[in-house]
Parts: C-alpha cells; sequence; structure tokens
C-alpha cells in the first residue's frame, strides 16, 4: 500500500497528520485569542495611575489557597496597567478586532483540520486559505504591537511570532500537499 494514501479515509497521510494538528492548533488559537479579546473588553481604562493605585484587596486565605506572597498579589494587580500604560489610544479596539479575526480563522482551521483527517477534496484547499489567513492575521498582529510600547511588546511580541511561524509552515504544508495531489490526478 501506498504511504500517501495509508489513512482510514483513503485521502493521503499528509491530510491526515496536517488535519490533526490544524485541530489541536485551531482549538488551542480559539482559547488564546478569545481570551485575549476578553481581556481587552473587560480592562477599560484604569480608575486611577500606576502609582496612586491602592493597595489590592488580597485576602490572606486565598493568597495562602495560592501560595502567593502579599508582592505577587499586587504585580498581578500592576499586570492589569500593562496594558493601558503601554498602549496607545486605539491599540485596545485594533486588538480586539485582530482577536476576532483570529478566533474566527481559528475555528475555520479546526473545521478545515476536520475536513483534511476525513478528506474531502475542497480540504486542501480550504486548509491553504484557512492557514494563509491566520498568517495574515498574525502579521497584522504584529504590525500594530511593534507600533506599542515596550509593555505590549514584551507581553505579545514572542507568542505573535511563534504563530506567524506555525502558520506559515501549516499554509506551506497544504499548498505543498495540494500540488502534489493535482499532479497526481493530472
Amino acid at each position: 500500500m501506498d504511504t500517501a494514501t495509508a489513512n482510514g479515509a483513503g485521502g493521503p497521510a499528509w491530510a491526515s497528520w496536517l488535519g490533526v494538528i490544524a485541530v489541536l492548533l485551531g482549538v488551542l488559537l480559539t482559547a488564546w485569542h478569545g481570551n485575549e479579546w476578553m481581556r481587552l473588553s473587560v480592562v477599560g481604562d484604569p480608575p486611577f495611575g500606576v502609582a496612586d493605585m491602592p493597595a489590592p484587596a488580597c485576602e490572606a486565605d486565598e493568597l495562602a489557597e495560592e501560595g502567593l506572597s502579599p508582592a505577587e498579589c499586587r504585580q498581578m494587580a500592576l499586570s492589569v496597567h500593562d496594558i493601558r500604560a503601554s498602549s496607545p489610544d486605539w491599540f485596545r479596539c485594533f486588538h480586539m478586532a485582530v482577536s476576532a479575526a483570529g478566533v474566527l480563522f481559528a475555528l475555520l482551521s479546526v473545521f478545515a483540520g476536520i475536513a483534511l483527517v476525513d478528506y474531502r477534496r475542497w480540504a486542501p484547499g480550504a486548509a491553504v486559505l484557512v492557514f494563509g489567513g491566520l498568517a495574515a492575521v498574525d502579521v497584522v498582529s504584529f504590525i500594530g504591537v511593534v507600533n506599542t510600547g515596550p509593555l505590549i511588546r514584551q507581553i505579545y511580541l514572542w507568542n505573535i511570532l511563534l504563530w506567524f511561524f506555525i502558520h506559515t509552515v501549516m499554509t506551506v504544508g497544504a499548498f505543498t500537499g495540494r500540488e502534489r495531489e493535482s499532479a497526481a490526478s493530472a
């Protein structure tokens, strides 16, 4: 039996492997973008500056339960202000829009991954478009983050670069597989 058609659905093995990876990473990316969207929609403008920030209300029993010191509790409260202190006015709306697009494309990548595993004829083309769309979201997000302050870059830059390389490799893999399939059928 040819290794190119080794999976049970009769499709190529590369499609099954790429599909499984797409489903797993798509679920993870959906959660990450959804969390980012929710964090930015909740943060808003703090009612005080970092210098006038009152001591956080960390209960002693909660600190003991989580194994945190009062200094760690204050650092967690300050981390909420990192986004507002280091970002220009446009960043919140921009990153919320990028996160919403990321959720949409990540969900589409889950469906494209399922279609690759079950090997539908349209799945490789859809995978190229969806994975390419995710890479484009990463590029737009990178451009936005680079134009912010150092705290925002510290929070987001390496994650965005990692996702960009993952999505680029997945796009190239889907494109190469699609081209091999069309060459084999011709």
